[in-house]
């Protein structure tokens, strides 16, 4: 009998512990909704997460585009072996400290990334040789000879012996600094040029006379004879000559931001643009020589040969300003460069007529200089200003060899010109010493060259 009553009692204890384990964790604690008697099931358990759901509302609507996930792309263009799209490097600006330091080889520089094959080196020299061939404008012709046989022809001006195209050099130093974002240079170019002009009285069908003849007038010269007017010298003579020459030297120091460090050799295209400031001394110097022979058609020193030389030297010194812009591709580089610079301009003239046996003298008694000779000098200053274009284009052979070339203009305001100082009155040396500078000259022409770097 208590064999029967035991085996009741073991049943339901193991379906009681059967429906307890059957429950879900949600269960433990029944609500008030239970009713006893009734069956009840645990809920399936949700499949694990691989992947986290967008928080963000999602429109299942069939017109609404799909943006493609940037990780996504960069994922997929991996797995097809595409390199990565990266853009061009930082470029520096204003604030960047001419001190900052940095590797610019590996890319920590300006305060952010930077491509080490499309920057220049950190803190190196560079140096540049090349030649320059140039050209100036000329000034208003003056007229200097004539036919007496025909008043209407000019037989030799000024023009006749203006500076052709010349030769000149170029050289350059400096070095980069502030982890190759600025460099500073030293630049020094020079051009000279020499052109003369002769004409013979056989080349005319009158007397070969001068056109300075009347502001000749008060002026004598004694060849060994006694004083006899200038004037003399100059008329029916055997041969004319007339000499010109033009010099120009260029000294600059500048600091600028060199836009060619985000040139690259990897075939990336870059525009860039820098400033530029510095000091500039500048001369232009001329001289022209007007000489008459009445004996033969050499100049040999003798005592019949005179000569009416005037020299004239323009001295610039200031500040300038300019910009540089660069447009890369690979290893072909465009450059253009503009400088604008307000100067102060020291003027010099010296003018003197002689021959070798001494100067011509004012031979006048109603001259206040009667007696004095013509062998004169002064100097005036005024501001002038300067202008800069360059345009060329550069070929980088290898990282430290690059050759340039291309076209320079310079244009320069309010210098004195040799022409500008003849008078009209040889015996007014007031008029002489106030030295003419109003002046324009414009030199341009081609350059081309070779720039190191180490």
């Amino acid at each position: 009998m208590k064999t029967f009553l035991l085996v009741p009692g073991t049943l339901a204890g193991l379906l009681s512990a059967s429906a307890l384990f059957a429950q879900s964790p949600g269960e433990a604690y029944q609500s008030s909704a239970y009713r006893p008697g009734a069956t009840y099931y645990a809920e399936p358990s949700a499949p694990a997460k691989l992947w986290s759901q967008p928080t963000a509302n999602v429109s299942y609507k069939p017109e609404a585009s799909l943006e493609p996930i940037q990780g996504d792309k960069a994922y997929m263009d991996a797995l097809e072996g595409k390199p990565e799209d990266l853009g061009p490097p930082t470029m520096p600006g204003m604030e960047q400290s001419l001190l900052s330091s940095g590797n610019c080889d590996s890319g920590n520089c300006y305060g952010g990334d930077v491509y080490s094959d499309c920057c220049m080196p950190c803190n190196r020299w560079f140096a540049y040789g090349g030649a320059l061939i140039m050209n100036r404008d000329l000034e208003k012709e003056v007229w200097l000879s004539y036919d007496d046989a025909d008043y209407g022809r000019q037989v030799m001006g000024t023009h006749d012996a203006g500076m052709d195209w010349a030769g000149g050099y170029e050289v350059r130093l400096g070095k980069y600094t502030g982890c190759g974002t600025w460099a500073w240079e030293g630049v020094f170019w020079a051009i000279r040029d020499t052109t003369e002009f002769q004409v013979n009285n056989t080349q005319v069908t009158g007397n070969l006379n001068t056109v300075l003849e009347d502001a000749f007038q008060g002026l004598s010269y004694d060849s060994g004879g006694g004083l006899a007017n200038i004037e003399d010298y100059y008329n029916n003579a055997l041969n004319h000559r007339l000499r010109r020459t033009s010099d120009f030297y260029n000294i600059e120091l500048n600091l600028f931001q060199d836009p060619t460090m985000y040139s690259c050799n990897s075939g990336c295209n870059s525009f860039s643009v820098g400033v530029l400031g510095g000091v500039r001394y500048f001369r232009f110097s001329e001289s022209l020589s007007y000489s008459a022979d009445t004996v033969d058609y050499s100049y040999t020193g003798q005592v019949d040969e005179v000569n009416y030389d005037i020299d004239v030297s323009n001295n610039l010194i200031g500040p300038q300003i300019g910009f540089i812009g660069n447009l890369t591709h690979g290893c072909w580089n465009v450059h253009l460069g503009t400088k604008l610079g307000i100067y102060g301009n020291i003027v010099t003239q010296d003018s003197e007529l002689y021959g070798s046996n001494g100067y011509a003298v004012v031979d006048n008694a109603l001259s206040p200089n009667n007696g004095q000779e013509f062998n004169l000098s002064s100097s005036r200053g005024r501001v002038t200003f300067l202008g800069e274009l360059d345009l060329g284009v550069d070929y980088k052979v290898f990282n430290c060899l690059t050759f340039t070339g291309g076209y320079r203009a310079l244009a320069v305001s309010g210098v004195g010109l040799a022409a500008d100082q003849i008078p009209q009155n040889f015996e007014d040396f007031a008029v002489i010493n106030n030295v003419q500078a109003s002046s324009d000259v414009i030199l341009h022409g081609a350059y081309f060259g070779g720039q190191f770097v180490w």
